[in-house]
């Protein structure tokens, strides 16, 4: 039961860092003046843009849900997901159609693998990804730590790429140690 509860512990923890650095990214981005001139477009960028951070919370709500077996965990996470969802997008200068259609899709991409098993691979390969991802981030974050030329913007963006990178690797070794486990040797 431990091995369920660390996955979800750092898989949630990367999942919500991740979905606050992306839309911090987002944000910075709203003075810019270019624009997706299509919606659809526009809303078929974002949701694949948010899916990686869904999926990976949607796991760790999943592994919750295993190691206390309460399904209702996994529910009321995932309508906690779609409310921050909602919370962060009504903040863009979206689209209408993005406001209120990206977060229903995202969050509905990240709940694919809990109602169809056959493809809960797809967690696993979404935790390996996070691993590598967190290797890159704290290669980059600990090379600016330690330089002398180059800062970040603040603590509290520092305390956030280096948690994510920190949960992320965290969640691609207990996704390695997960596939050992199932993998016959």
């Amino acid at each position: 039961m431990i091995l369920p509860a660390l996955r979800g512990i750092s898989k949630f923890t990367a999942g919500v860092t991740g979905l606050l650095l992306v839309y911090e990214v987002v944000y910075a981005m709203e003075s810019m003046t270019t624009r997706i001139p299509n919606p659809w477009q526009e809303l078929a960028i974002t949701t694949l843009w948010m899916l990686p951070w869904t999926l990976l919370f949607c796991s760790g709500l999943e592994d919750f849900g295993i190691v206390t077996q309460k399904a209702w965990i996994f529910w009321v996470g995932t309508i906690l997901a779609l409310v921050l969802l909602y919370y962060f997008e009504r903040n863009t200068t979206s689209t209408i159609l993005t406001k209120a259609a990206m977060p229903v899709l995202a969050v509905s991409g990240g709940l694919l693998p809990h109602a169809i098993r056959r493809i809960r691979f797809v967690f696993v390969i979404c935790g390996l990804a996070a691993g590598i991802a967190g290797v890159f981030v704290l290669y980059f974050a600990f090379s600016t730590l330690l330089s002398s030329t180059s800062s970040f913007a603040n603590r509290g963006v520092a305390l956030l790429i280096v948690a994510f990178g920190t949960s992320a690797l965290a969640t691609g070794v207990l996704a390695v140690v997960q596939l050992r486990r199932v993998t016959p040797s």
